[in-house]
């Protein structure tokens, strides 16, 4: 237990030595001041974008998905697999 106060108390004693040893600050209030050079590395080095590679236009697209004219036989305001007559659109017979 002693030598555990002894090594505090030897160190209390040096720490205003070291406080004083320290390496004097520029004022940072003096626009003259030199300042040392920064150097940080970008986030961004060594980054390449992604390449999904050839893809289709997006006229391509439309055409793909786009309805086809005539092609499924039903008209305007009609769903495909219902008869034209006789059934009230909700799968019913109307009465």
């Amino acid at each position: 237990m002693r030598t555990i106060s002894a090594a505090l108390i030897g160190a209390g004693a040096v720490l205003p030595l070291l406080a004083h040893a320290t390496t004097a600050v520029p004022d940072p209030t003096d626009a003259g001041a030199s300042v040392p050079a920064v150097a940080v590395q970008s986030a961004f080095d060594g980054y390449k974008s992604w390449q999904d590679g050839e893809a289709p236009g997006w006229t391509q697209l439309n055409r793909a998905v786009a309805p086809g004219h005539g092609k499924t036989g039903t008209k305007h305001g009609q769903q495909a697999g219902s008869p034209q007559e006789g059934k009230n659109g909700h799968g019913g017979d109307s009465k």
